[in-house]
């Protein structure tokens, strides 16, 4: 029996460092973002482990309608009934656009949603769908982020995204728990994470970011989670007992 694990936005930063530890025997990866990564395919190949990679830009997911399709099509090799354990980890996510609403641009702001908001909701109800009377193993954990929990000056859409993705996993979490082979969820914040992402913040400025100098000062400090260390914790609680038994969790507060 094999372990399944979705991982999308699995390129660079956390995705990257996520699926470099799933890369272990027993287990098929299965990576969604724009652009591969060399790197991960070879280890994969050097370690034995079946890596399947579907270049794709997940803003496009909802405006095609194709979502149930599409991860079917991905799933297309994929023996379901053989699996022992379904994970899906969606973690794909964009910062921009930065700064205060009125100024932001509104195709940028659609992107955002669609990438941030739309796309984990349909990934998630289409795979929960797929799997309905598969008795594996399922889990489903949100990459969230504090900013959906305190709201932040030049980050409104971003907050407003990360907070329906709460939203949306507390209301998932009453209806699987209630249906037979209903997946554990989770949304959970992983910290403030060293990714491309806390660069893009700090090359933001004060005007459109108020709060800049708190995540320039943290850098400067070291305070910043490595991609290696917050997926560790994050696999870890993934795989834990208490895994989804509250819907919304950070992980600092973990233990």
């Amino acid at each position: 029996m094999q372990n399944l694990y979705i991982v999308t936005g699995a390129s660079r930063g956390l995705g990257e460092a996520l699926v470099t530890q799933l890369l272990q025997p027993g287990n098929r990866i299965l990576c969604i973002s724009r652009t591969t990564n060399d790197r991960l395919r070879a280890k994969a190949e050097n370690e034995g482990v079946l890596l399947d990679w579907v270049e794709k830009d997940l803003a496009l997911l909802s405006e095609e309608g194709e979502s149930e399709s599409f991860l079917e099509k991905c799933l297309g090799a994929v023996q379901l009934n053989d699996i022992a354990k379904i994970r899906l980890i969606n973690n794909a996510g964009v910062l921009e656009p930065i700064g205060p609403a009125h100024m932001n641009e509104s195709g940028a702001v659609g992107q955002h949603i669609a990438i941030n908001l739309t796309a984990p909701i349909l990934l998630t109800s289409a795979l929960l769908r797929i799997t309905a009377s598969i008795s594996a193993d399922k889990r489903v954990m949100q990459i969230s982020s504090g900013a959906g929990r305190k709201p932040y000056a030049g980050w409104s859409a971003y907050c407003a995204a990360k907070a329906g993705l709460d939203h949306f996993t507390r209301c998932l979490k009453l209806e699987q728990d209630e249906i037979k082979h209903g997946a554990r969820v989770a949304s959970v914040a992983p910290g403030v994470i060293d990714t491309d992402m806390q660069a893009l913040i700090r090359g933001a400025g004060e005007e459109r970011f108020p709060s800049h100098s708190r995540f320039v000062k943290m850098h400067e400090m070291g305070e910043l989670i490595s991609p290696s260390d917050a997926a560790s914790r994050l696999l870890q609680y993934l795989e834990s007992q208490s895994f989804g038994v509250e819907p919304i969790v950070d992980i600092r507060d973990l233990k």
